[in-house]
């Protein structure tokens, strides 16, 4: 394989000369880089050639930094196929006036090289036609000796990928009796293929053997493929539980015929504490906290316990009374239910609240529900569900039965700059199931994310609920009416502010969010965004025409588990009133 790196410094012909008009002052200013300019080239502007330079006019001179610029022009000629390009000349003028000096590089390009025939030897699995389908590089191209080379790893990884992991290719550039025309010759050293040995395991203390070999999808005997290796490696790291996940090979120093794998892990700390924190002007104040383990019983189970509460600090001039919300949740997830590929988990929760949309009135309950599922594709998972839940107040209770999709193709769950994130829940309650409520459910969201370079992200997101009853039901469950308002969906309200009357047999909620998500510095960030939506009691009364809305800015704090977000937004009413807005204090994206 040529060693085409090599040219990078073959890059000046004739000796540089040096003009000064006067000797540099050492003991002034620091001598500084002024006008450059080139003579000789027609294959790339000044633009294109200087867009390779890191010396910068007016910046400090570097003589080094300046002949590596030399260098990395005469690099991208190669590329192009000029072999034979140079500088022919280099002229220095010193301006002592701005201790700046100016210089004029002339080169000389010579002719563009281009590739002949492309031809094979040794190769006996992979037909030259073959070969010649795959190659990036094609005659009448021009002679981008790097390209070449990279050219010939690729042919070693077609091998590779065949079980041919010894495979060698040497790339030659033999003349023709055009000077400008060089025929390229691959000559292939095959090798044997190979396959897998053992698979072992080793660094595992904690977790459970089973537990990493469930991710494999190698077996014993197959053909040794680095791609799959690959992949099963990545696999076992995705689970969460290790620092470090890599295969170590023994064999292939040797150039065995079989290669054993071991998989060589470092356990990360599996338990953990998170918190939360947020405020709402004009005196709302919210946190949470929680504890997690990541592997209780060895077996990739998971548990968790969660309690969130928030209190509002001023009373009510009507009611007199606190706005407050105290929610508590155990949560368990079985990763291989039965030891089949079905996800199981269960959760109990206990939810007490008191709020301005239900009127005042204390709402204190206590449920749990189970749910079955598993992945239907890379980003696709789908489960079915049950919910009991029972209300303290009116003795009430729901026996609800429920289906739920969701699709999740974000680059970055917590701070996403591509991918679509997405869920729709069908829910029926009562009839043949019991309880006290009669009701059916439904809801989706979606939500995408663009890049659309220098660090902006666009970000966009439509909600969509609605509920009804019907049997031995009258009105929507006040549990259960729908709701909107406050820094997660429809900023500019408060919390949970906008609602429907106590009588409606129907709910409908629409919602919809718009970002503007832009770098600043450092892990400094700013938004801008614009909500809508709308809460109707029935599902003919929608109207676009009714829609609520909220616009303001944000800024955020980065972290690498969700920025920290203060965000300010006023109700776009006919009249917008700046100083009527409200402030919201959140970790994490609202959505």
């Amino acid at each position: 394989m040529l060693l085409s790196l090599a040219l990078l410094f073959g890059a000046c012909g004739k000796k540089a000369v040096d003009k000064m008009a006067e000797p540099v002052d050492e003991g002034g200013p620091r001598l500084k880089l002024g006008n450059v300019t080139f003579v000789g080239n027609t294959a790339f502007s000044e633009k294109e050639l200087r867009s390779k330079m890191t010396s910068e006019s007016g910046k400090r001179y570097d003589e080094y930094n300046f002949e590596q610029d030399t260098r990395k022009i005469i690099y991208m000629y190669r590329k192009k196929g000029y072999l034979d390009a140079k500088f022919i000349n280099t002229e220095k003028y010193f301006r002592s006036e701005r201790q700046e000096l100016d210089c004029i590089l002339t080169i000389e390009e010579g002719n563009i090289r281009k590739i002949g025939q492309l031809r094979f030897s040794g190769n006996q699995i992979l037909s030259d036609s073959l070969l010649l389908s795959l190659l990036k590089v094609k005659t009448g191209d021009p002679l981008n000796l790097p390209a070449i080379n990279q050219t010939s790893s690729g042919i070693v990884a077609l091998y590779a990928e065949r079980g041919h992991i010894y495979t060698a290719v040497n790339d030659t550039v033999m003349e023709t009796e055009d000077p400008y025309t060089s025929d390229i010759l691959f000559s292939i050293t095959e090798g044997t293929q190979v396959r897998l040995g053992e698979i072992r395991i080793e660094g595992n203390k904690k977790v459970r053997d089973r537990v990493i070999e469930r991710e494999f999808t190698l077996k014993p005997g197959e053909i040794f493929m680095p791609s799959k290796v690959y992949y099963n490696q990545q696999r076992v790291y995705a689970l969460g539980l290790f620092t470090e996940a890599k295969f170590e090979m023994e064999g292939m120093e040797e150039k065995r015929d079989t290669v054993d794998l071991r998989m060589v892990v470092k356990e990360d700390k599996t338990n953990w504490v998170g918190f939360n924190f947020g405020f709402e002007t004009p005196d709302r104040v919210q946190g949470g906290l929680e504890w997690g383990s990541d592997n209780i019983f060895g077996n990739l189970q998971k548990l968790t316990l969660k309690s969130e509460a928030s209190y509002g600090l001023q009373r009510n001039a009507q009611s007199r009374m606190h706005a407050y919300t105290n929610n508590y949740y155990l949560d368990y997830l079985e990763p291989y239910f039965l030891s089949t590929s079905y996800k199981a988990s269960g959760s109990v929760y206990y939810k007490r609240e008191r709020q301005e949309s239900s009127f005042w009135q204390q709402l204190s309950r206590i449920g749990g529900e189970a749910k079955i599922g598993k992945s239907l594709a890379k980003f696709l998972q789908a489960y079915i569900g049950y919910k009991y839940e029972f209300l303290e107040e009116t003795q009430n209770t729901t026996s609800d039965v429920f289906l739920t999709a969701s699709f999740d193709s974000r680059d970055d769950m917590f701070n996403p700059h591509k991918g679509v994130n997405s869920s729709f829940r069908v829910d029926n309650a009562g009839s043949v199931l019991g309880g006290s409520n009669d009701y059916r459910r439904s809801s989706g969201d979606i939500s995408m994310f663009h890049g659309i370079g220098r660090g902006l992200v666009v970000a966009w997101r439509v909600r969509a609920a609605g509920i009804y009853t019907y049997g031995r039901n009258g009105p929507v469950p006040i549990q259960e009416r729908l709701k909107l308002g406050g820094g997660m969906n429809l900023r500019g309200y408060k919390t949970d502010e906008i609602t429907t009357d106590t009588t409606s047999i129907t709910n409908m909620l629409v919602n919809g969010n718009f970002e503007l998500r832009i770098p600043i510095y450092w892990m400094f960030g700013a938004a801008v965004f614009v909500d809508a939506g709308n809460v109707w009691s029935g599902f003919g009364d929608v109207k676009w025409s009714q829609y609520q809305g909220g616009t303001g800015l944000g800024l955020r704090f980065i972290t690498p588990v969700g920025p920290i977000r203060v965000d300010y937004a006023v109700k776009t009413e006919e009249t917008v009133d700046f100083k009527e807005g409200l402030f919201y204090i959140n970790l994490g994206h609202a959505f």
